[in-house]
């Protein structure tokens, strides 16, 4: 995957005008965020990376396996690798399972298997010992692949479904936000993610306004990242 995840425009600041019911501050003296590492201020939900070197917009996580950081830019990219990964591998996890069956059933009433590339008919009582015997152990090594890898990589789209549905990200899970409420939140909840406005806003802001092309690759980074509404702006407008 090589969309980039999201940069920090040179020299961003943020707006000292600005009148955002939360605003991200630094932990230890409530400040505003700076990377020395990068030298910039940084925006909300971004993170220094690192591997990468450079803040990354709505930092995720730096994924190995992509070689590429998950943030704002190209995070629906990186949720639906996961959902077509895990529709192939479930696929193919069931028809290696269902051939198995296929096979035990075949040697065990002494009937004609078909197996290779050209599906070559072959019986236990004919060739005992070659083809149908390798076939079996290539399978039963792909299965013992393919269901361990399965499981992961289903467990692993599950959580970030739960990330999107709470928009959060994984470093946000892990961490948590250390937020200024100003005067226009008194009374809000500050143990709530100021993030999370709900369930099916929630999605519409990771994924895209229009739901009918969430299951679509977008052709070019997701724009924006440098501000995010709170769950106090949601009240404001309504939803």
């Amino acid at each position: 995957m090589f969309t980039d995840p999201g940069r920090v425009p040179p020299g961003w600041q943020p707006d000292a005008e600005q009148q955002a019911a939360v605003q991200e501050v630094k932990k230890s003296d409530g400040g505003a965020r700076y990377c020395k590492k990068c030298n910039q201020y940084k925006p909300p939900r971004s993170h220094h990376c690192r591997v990468c070197e450079r803040c990354v917009l709505r930092m995720d996580h730096h994924c190995p396996w992509v070689n590429n950081c998950i943030g704002h830019a190209n995070y629906r990219s990186f949720f639906l690798l996961l959902v077509y990964c895990s529709a192939a591998l479930i696929h193919s996890t069931l028809l290696l399972l269902g051939h198995a069956l296929h096979l035990v059933s075949s040697s065990a009433n002494s009937r004609v298997v078909r197996v290779g590339p050209r599906a070559t008919p072959h019986t236990f009582e004919e060739d005992p010992d070659s083809h149908v015997l390798w076939h079996i152990g290539l399978q039963t090594f792909a299965f013992a692949v393919a269901l361990p890898t399965t499981i992961a990589v289903v467990m692993l789209l599950v959580w970030h479904i739960r990330m999107v549905a709470a928009n959060k990200t994984t470093i946000e899970h892990a961490e948590g936000i250390t937020a200024q409420i100003k005067a226009g939140g008194l009374g809000a909840d500050k143990q709530r993610h100021p993030y999370n406005l709900g369930c099916v806003h929630n999605g519409l802001q990771v994924l895209g306004d229009e739901p009918v092309l969430w299951w679509l690759p977008r052709s070019s980074a997701t724009p924006g990242g440098l501000a995010y509404p709170t769950f106090l702006d949601s009240r404001a407008l309504g939803f």
